[in-house]
């Protein structure tokens, strides 16, 4: 129950109403900012885009090209532009017969035009000026683009910010998660009857002048019974709902229904799918455990976890007759051949990680990105920026600031970057004077993943 002080902002609604007008606000406001509230795993590094990459020209080698000469690729929420640049590097280095890359024309497709400005100042990206154009449009609307017309298509984390509805079984019985925004009245900007007006009406041009807002938002929620005949896919959702255990929220990311749809009508008769990269749950069981997380709030952003079950029956209804759905590590192990893990993981199993302050973690995270770096070699260039945590004591502020400083400007490009046992192992000696032990080492390659990892899919027909 909300706080007395506590001020609505809106109604009582379904949960995708209110995660969907928040975030058009989040990214609407914070533009390229946004990369300051998370980072995902091509915001930086380049692993994944080369292994799309790799598998894409395999493919279309022994493909003949379409009429109009150009496979079109198109990346729907594009992030930094990172992948995309990467993606179209790594095509070019390994097309040395001009087979495969003269003939790309890469599209990213956003909704924000702020995020669209911060890709156009890519300088990765801007190494292939007139292969890559952008266009400002919704991953759920994409009725601009001639059906059967794309040879590609890309999704890294923008399922979890589509569209999004809760359903909670109860004795056979469905509920519906509603939720309603909150804001302590002392947190409220001076002219708070023209701020509500703001915030219903999305006016990101007013909302982008007050001071952040959005951390200050409190969720409450209730759930409504709900008949799910009136939902989308509904033979298939009740379906996957027979399998949920009482009690248990569970996402259903009817957003994704409709970004998996449109994928179906616009690739063409000779095409390479639709490969998406997200977070949530990838199996029933992992749906069914109880106690996981179901939602995230980064910065004020409102994303839920992917059902990613549901999502491949979903595409097996839309007529995908291959679909593939592992963890986003096994894809790019298959692509490398050897394990990988996350560079963030990788540190969690430092076996004095769980008592350390948070910026003696920052300490042995650059201290670990040093030993790796001895090693690692990237094929690009940029200097990893690492600010102190604010609160950090003024030592640890100036050894934060000098390992960063020591930093390669060709090593492991982020901490959220995949390395291999390889690349780990033949580190090994700097690694143990930080602490680590073989066995921490091993049980980083070796741990089961959680019950809300990342995911790789891609549907092919």
């Amino acid at each position: 129950m909300a706080h007395k002080n506590m001020v609505s902002l809106g109604d009582f609604r379904p949960s995708d109403h209110w995660q969907t007008h928040i975030n058009s606000i989040f990214y609407g406001i914070k533009g390229p900012e946004i990369h300051n509230h998370f980072q995902t795993y091509v915001s930086l590094d380049y692993r994944l885009a080369h292994a799309l990459a790799n598998n894409f020209y395999v493919r279309a080698r022994s493909q003949q090209r379409p009429q109009s000469d150009k496979w079109l690729v198109q990346e729907w929420g594009v992030g930094n532009g990172n992948l995309a640049a990467c993606f179209l590097s790594r095509l070019r280095e390994i097309d040395r017969d001009d087979e495969v890359y003269p003939y790309i024309y890469y599209v990213l497709c956003d909704e924000s035009e702020e995020i669209l400005k911060g890709v156009k100042s890519n300088s990765r990206l801007m190494e292939h000026t007139g292969k890559f154009s952008t266009v400002r449009v919704n991953a759920e609307n994409l009725d601009c683009f001639r059906l059967h017309s794309v040879a590609k298509i890309i999704t890294n984390e923008i399922w979890d910010d589509l569209a999004t509805k809760v359903l909670l079984k109860h004795q056979g019985l469905y509920y519906e998660e509603y939720l309603c925004p909150f804001m302590d009245s002392e947190a409220l900007p001076e002219d708070s009857q023209a701020f509500l007006e703001q915030f219903k009406k999305k006016d990101l041009e007013k909302l982008a002048m007050l001071p952040n807002f959005l951390d200050a938002i409190h969720w409450e929620r209730d759930f409504q019974r709900v008949d799910l005949d009136d939902w989308p896919f509904a033979e298939t959702l009740k379906t996957h709902a027979e399998e949920f255990k009482d009690e248990i929220p569970m996402p259903i990311n009817t957003g994704a229904f409709l970004a998996i749809k449109k994928a179906r009508e616009l690739l063409g008769p000779v095409n390479f799918g639709y490969t998406s990269f997200d977070y949530g749950m990838k199996t029933m069981q992992d749906l069914n455990q109880e106690g996981r997380p179901y939602f995230n709030l980064y910065g004020g952003q409102y994303t839920f976890m992917v059902n990613f079950p549901l999502l491949e029956n979903i595409g097996q209804s839309l007529g995908f007759t291959k679909i593939i759905r592992e963890y986003q590590n096994q894809f790019v192990k298959k692509d490398l051949g050897s394990e990988v893990v996350s560079l963030v993981d990788l540190v969690q199993h430092h076996p004095h990680i769980p008592n350390m302050a948070p910026w003696d973690r920052d300490i042995l995270m650059l201290s670990t990105l040093n030993a790796l770096n001895t090693v690692y070699r990237s094929p690009y260039s940029g200097k990893l920026n690492y600010p102190a945590l604010e609160g950090t004591p003024k030592k640890q502020r100036k050894q934060i600031a000098l390992l960063t400083k020591n930093l390669s400007s060709r090593g492991v490009p982020d901490t959220v970057a995949y390395v291999t046992h390889d690349e780990v192992i033949a580190a090994l000696k700097p690694l143990r004077k930080l602490g680590y032990r073989e066995k921490d080492i091993q049980s980083a390659f070796q741990s089961p993943p959680s019950a809300v990892s990342f995911v790789h899919t891609q549907f092919s027909s």
